[in-house]
């Protein structure tokens, strides 16, 4: 399914929608439900304003009031716009991740009967429409997210200003509060995407899966499987991409096809100069 280009924008009322596979915006958010309506939007789609570093599901906005709808957009918005002083701020503290102890209780119990097939992904058409290097990593976080069927994902950028990892931008719920956190130098998912490794967690997490989980965790609660992909460039990492999701841990071709998408915006970085 395609979307139809749609005009019309407003200044004041402008979105970016997306399915993973393709890419439209901005445009108003009535344009949005119409195309909902109309079938030209796919059902399922992500959305954020443009003063959001965060996706959101469309359905969960459709039934909102203007008053409603305006009143998520301020919120995201400020949590989006305080990220860069959280980042900047030697103060705050990161949560403990949880314990192996913890990660072994968690049972596959509630598992879903079925396989899920994701959808095929289309990261270079999706990337055609990020002017900048924010953008690409919104985008690209989308279309990972979508590639590994997964229900959270987070992208951390190495800010070199700060001397550290800082969380990006995210997609899940309640994701937005982890915008601006810094990884710890000494995270095991940090060391091994410096080291240019991809982690997969186990049923029950090592190390690095059990510090992924943690981030996740306060998304989800008790996710069952944990990914982490490096984005590196020149030999050096320049952003990492955490996934997870509710149900069974992810399998070598999920992962793989996340690698895929990130290496589409490893090589439309070095043509557009993004890093450097």
């Amino acid at each position: 399914m395609t979307f139809d280009v749609l005009e019309d924008v407003s200044f004041t009322d402008r979105w970016f929608v997306t399915n993973g596979v393709q890419a439209v915006g901005p445009v108003g958010f009535e344009l949005l439900r119409r195309g909902v309506i109309e079938g030209r939007i796919p059902g399922g789609s992500f959305v954020r304003h443009e003063s959001w570093k965060v996706w959101r599901r469309l359905e969960d906005l459709e039934p909102l009031s203007a008053s409603g709808r305006l009143a998520q957009v301020q919120e995201l918005a400020d949590i989006s716009a305080s990220a860069e002083e959280r980042a900047s701020s030697p103060f705050h503290e990161i949560p403990a991740p949880p314990s192996t102890e913890e990660l072994r209780a968690v049972r596959d119990t509630d598992a879903p009967p079925v396989s899920v097939h994701p959808p095929p992904v289309d990261p270079v058409g999706v990337l055609q429409n990020a002017n900048d290097i924010d953008e690409a990593l919104l985008l690209t976080l989308s279309t990972v997210v979508t590639a590994a069927a997964a229900h959270v994902g987070f992208a951390h950028r190495v800010r070199l200003d700060l001397g550290a990892t800082v969380t990006s931008c995210a997609q899940g719920p309640n994701a937005e509060l982890l915008l601006g956190e810094r990884l710890a130098p000494d995270d095991p998912s940090l060391l091994a995407a410096q080291a240019g490794h991809t982690v997969m967690g186990e049923p029950v997490p090592g190390e690095a899966g059990r510090y992924i989980a943690g981030r996740v965790s306060r998304s989800i609660a008790a996710p069952r499987g944990v990914a982490m992909v490096p984005l590196m460039l020149h030999g050096r990492l320049a952003a990492m991409f955490e996934v997870g999701r509710r149900w069974r841990p992810f399998r070598a071709r999920e992962v793989a096809r996340v690698e895929d998408v990130v290496e589409a915006l490893a090589a439309r970085a070095v043509v557009m100069g993004w890093f450097d």
